[in-house]
């Protein structure tokens, strides 16, 4: 009988720890490594201000719409690419933008392979949900693809204490807003995100920035 145990209790055992190991592989192989990719491929990852921004317009149809910005941004803070500042062509749907100008926002830029090359196209997102084919090989850097390139930063500061109507709780640190958008299902829940309460439905959480900068080993 205790021999029949010991076999039982060892069959379980190894039962055990082989799904564990299997549950443990399958979650390192299923994590999303869509930002680490970003994060590779970008030619600059800085923190800074919108210095200026200049409307792209196309001509959709006889439909004069427009199909995002030439940002000009003022680098506070560089995790990649220096510290010099420079200009990024942001898509409408690639964008948000806080009219306040001391708003500070976190970006991810790629360098445009075509840039002074001549007429070089790709799929821009323009006004009301339309998107059309346009020449971008005047846009030195890029912040166009579908998971969120330019994160506004939101300060919470003691002295202006704000509510967490959710928890109750002060909120507190520096937070990057999250729009409402499927593809930023690519960031890691281990980065601690919170619904955001502010009355703009397309922003719907904001997650910590350290937790962010830490997760994507960017404190240097």
């Amino acid at each position: 009988m205790c021999n029949t145990l010991k076999i039982i209790i060892s069959v379980v055992l190894a039962i055990f720890v082989s799904t564990f190991i299997f549950v443990s592989l399958s979650n390192a192989q299923g994590r999303d490594k869509t930002y680490e990719r970003i994060k590779n491929t970008s030619a600059k990852i800085v923190r800074g201000k919108i210095l200026g921004r200049e409307e792209v317009r196309y001509d959709y149809d006889g439909i004069d719409m427009r199909c995002g910005y030439i940002l000009e941004i003022d680098v506070i803070q560089s995790f990649k690419g220096g510290n010099d500042n420079f200009k990024v062509f942001a898509s409408n749907s690639d964008i948000l933008m806080n009219d306040a100008p001391d708003t500070e926002y976190f970006l991810f830029a790629r360098r445009n392979p075509a840039f002074g090359k001549g007429p070089a196209t790709d799929f821009i997102n323009c006004d009301e949900g339309r998107s059309t084919r346009m020449d971008i090989s005047g846009f030195e850097y890029l912040s166009t693809r579908l998971t969120q390139q330019i994160f506004p930063i939101v300060s919470y500061r003691s002295d202006n204490p704000i509510v967490d109507e959710d928890t109750g709780v002060v909120k507190k640190g520096e937070w990057m807003m999250i729009v409402d958008r499927i593809a930023n299902n690519a960031l890691p829940y281990t980065i601690s995100r919170r619904r955001l309460n502010n009355g703009n439905q397309a922003v719907i959480e904001e997650m910590s920035l350290s937790n962010f900068l830490d997760e994507f080993d960017l404190n240097g």
